[in-house]
């Protein structure tokens, strides 16, 4: 080991590191400190996108780019070395990019193979990099493909790769921070400043609450998705084309067909970098969270993320046999458990990013107390919920429940102890636990007879098409779609009274809107009951309009009252009276995300049913990824953005935090050849969450921004009187 040598390395790093980065695109558009800013000693990790020189111990030389893209180990000095960008894989894994655009690649599977370049993306050009064990100083590259460590290669001073149990000085370089690297692709917050951190842990958190998301929905309905949050190729991979998913000019798109009535609609494929047709507000089967679009939310604010599993298992056989994969496995538990791991997955991605283990802003909690302490780390605290119709896999079929009490037990210690903390007890079809609170009276009543051998068996909702006053956000039941031909005739009120859901014939009028006649079963009450013992924050969205009632009434009976939280629109209608009991026990109604001028509206409405005995904010829930349209353009009557504009400063902001935070100044949201104006465009992708609030601000000024920053801080709270010490759940 050469002492003298490290150490001037190792100064060196410490000196340039002190000097800003703007020679890649990311580093500059948002202005954050780089890893290398903090830690001066080059780690393992936080060498992550940063544009280094590479050095070989073994000869004190630096690597250089020769132009047919093979390597060399002779320069003097780092000014003449060939720059390398290191783009993270993984934590500790990197690709390393060259000045050609290329990467380094480990050409076969010999060893003394020299090493050369390759635009082509394998395990051949991601390597692992590993601190020496013997205190040499320096670091081991070993390839994810052939498995053999980089090495200087004898008296040519070239690269080759030996093999991974080899342990000489030949296989150590170090990295030294230097300027003129190519920019990796990917895609920028365009922010500039930093977003803020908390005022402590005995102070009120400070942020928005989005309580209703899936950014685990990359595996949803059996492949009908298309991208994902991230890829370890980065966003080239993660957001390219969606052709080979969704067929020529898009037409094999046919969940998103489906649900926009027009089986023969079309859409361009391409995605990076020009992304003509999506991300789009009404693309329901195109990624909207990759994680620069979530990053760019969180510099905005953004501090509890509640992410939903889910699934579909009716569209999800549907996409299988029509893509001819019979192997893919639908059940809702199966799929959604395996997403667990992919949310774990995209936290350790984002570490990687970010320097290492638990230095990024995306950190899954389990609890309120992780919550307060992630968020007054200024990061993104990310709550896991589930939302599916077979949860604890209590389906039904023809009648009959296909779970027990027992496997209700099971399954809801399983996902708890997976770290799941939000459930829907209710989805989109009737479960062993009571009927779904109907919302479309066609198609979905199909996937119903599909799901569960029957159609809807109604009921005239209460009040009728006038009675909108009686409840918030959303009337309860829908227009159902008979059979053809089919309607108030005496013949079809025959069939309706003697053979309900045998056949879908329903009462027909703009003034019959229809409810699920089937209520809460005996199982269904102990599956709440199990929910309340366990500390879950239960849903009440979906649930049929009778089903709410009757479990708020149960949450009433304890002592203390238990909360529960709507997050979702009031899907299946909630009355004035459902919320202000909602409220009065301690829970949240988060109306779902629309426009800002809506949620302004939405805050009018729920603001006087709150108590006078807990605090009241209103957050939202977006549904992004879970096959619901975003909010649409601004209108032309509506004060417009400008851009850039700024957040946390200015009059509206005053009295919002409870700490002086600094100002944050959002440009466009450029993504790869792509500008996003949310003007025209609403809410195309995650990212435009940030020019939303900005949207808010115009809208209903300090008020609303009050009540949406205090919404972390009142989930938080909501959470905490969840897992309150109480005696026995009364039934």
């Amino acid at each position: 080991m050469k002492l003298s040598l490290y150490g001037a390395l190792v100064l060196c790093a410490a000196l340039v590191a002190c000097s800003s980065d703007t020679d890649t695109a990311n580093t500059a558009a948002d202005d954050r400190a780089n890893p290398a800013e903090v830690d001066a000693t080059p780690t393992a990790f936080n060498i992550a996108n940063q544009c280094v020189a590479i050095q070989s111990l073994a000869n004190d030389k630096f690597i250089s780019l020769n132009t047919d893209g093979s390597y060399g180990v002779s320069e003097a000095t780092a000014s003449n070395a060939a720059p390398f960008f290191l783009k993270p894989t993984s934590l500790g894994k990197y690709m390393i990019y060259n000045r050609d655009e290329a990467m380094m690649q480990a050409a076969g599977n010999s060893a003394g193979t020299p090493v050369n370049s390759s635009t082509a993306f394998s395990d051949a050009v991601e390597w692992a990099v590993q601190e020496d064990d013997k205190a040499r100083g320096g670091f081991s590259l070993t390839n994810t493909g052939n498995t053999m460590k980089l090495a200087l290669l004898g008296l040519s001073d070239g690269l080759s790769t030996v093999e991974g149990s080899g342990d000489s000085e030949e296989t150590l370089f170090q990295f030294v921070k230097t300027t003129g690297c190519a920019e990796f692709p990917e895609i920028a917050t365009n922010t500039q400043g930093r977003t803020f951190a908390g005022a402590g842990l005995n102070q009120a958190v400070k942020g928005f609450a989005d309580v209703h998301n899936h950014i685990s929905a990359t595996t949803f309905l059996g492949g009908a998705h298309h991208g994902t949050p991230h890829h370890r190729f980065g966003v080239t991979h993660a957001l390219g084309s969606c052709i080979a998913n969704h067929g020529p000019m898009g037409r094999l798109d046919l969940v998103d067909n489906l649900f926009k009535f027009s089986p023969q609609a079309s859409h361009d494929t391409d995605g990076w970098p020009t992304f003509r047709s999506w991300p789009a507000a009404d693309a329901l089967t195109h990624e909207g969270l990759y994680y620069k679009w979530l990053e760019r939310a969180w510099q905005a604010g953004l501090r509890i993320f509640v992410t939903n599993l889910v699934e579909n298992e009716t569209l999800c056989n549907l996409v299988k046999t029509t893509k001819g994969m019979p192997l893919q496995n639908c059940n809702e538990m199966e799929s959604a458990v395996g997403q667990i791991e992919y949310v774990k997955q995209l936290e350790s991605y984002i570490d990687a990013q970010e320097g290492g283990p638990g230095k990024g802003w995306f950190r899954v909690v389990t609890s309120p107390q992780e919550a307060r302490e992630v968020i007054n780390q200024g990061k993104l605290a990310v709550v896991l919920g589930i939302e599916i119709s077979h949860l604890f896999n209590c389906g039904i079929k023809f009648g009959q429940n296909l779970c027990d009490e027992a496997e209700i037990d099971k399954q809801l210690d399983r996902l708890h102890a997976l770290g799941v903390r939000q459930m829907f007890p209710i989805h989109e079809f009737d479960n062993a636990f009571g009927g779904n609170g109907i919302f479309d009276g066609a198609v979905l009543n199909v996937g119903n007879f599909l799901d569960t051998g029957g159609f809807w068996q109604t009921y005239d909702c209460p009040g009728g098409e006038n009675n909108y006053a009686d409840y918030i956000l959303r009337q309860p039941g829908a227009v159902m779609t008979s059979v053809p031909g089919l309607g108030n005739d005496p013949i079809t009120q025959a069939l309706i009274a003697n053979n309900p859901g045998l056949a879908p014939i329903y009462p027909t009028g703009e003034d019959q809107r229809q409810c699920n006649r089937r209520g809460l079963t005996e199982l269904g009450k102990y599956a709440f009951k199990r929910l309340m013992e366990k500390g879950i924050i239960i849903e009440v969205d979906h649930m049929e309009l009778s089903i709410k009632g009757d479990l708020i009434e149960m949450a009433d009976r304890q002592q203390p009252k238990y909360p529960l939280v709507s997050t979702h629109g009031a899907h299946g209608g909630i009355t004035r009276e459902q919320g202000r009991k909602i409220l009065a026990a301690g829970g949240i109604i988060y109306p779902y995300q629309g426009t800002a001028q809506s949620w302004a509206e939405d805050l009018k409405v729920i603001a006087p049913l709150k108590s006078q005995q807990f605090e009241f904010a209103m957050g939202f829930g977006a549904d992004t990824n879970g096959l619901g349209a975003q909010a649409g353009p601004r209108g032309a009557d509506r004060p417009q953005i400008t851009y850039p504009f700024t957040l946390f400063e200015g009059p509206d902001w005053a009295g919002v935090f409870n700490t002086n935070v600094t100002p944050v100044k959002f440009d466009q949201q450029l993504s790869g050849e792509r500008l996003f104006n949310a003007n025209t465009e609403g809410q195309a992708h995650y990212g435009l969450k940030a020019d939303w609030v900005e949207e808010l601000r115009l809208e209903g000024g300090n008020e609303a921004l009050k009540a949406l920053y205090n919404s972390a801080e009142v989930y938080i709270q909501m959470w905490e009187r969840t897992i309150a010490k109480r005696p026995q759940i009364n039934p």
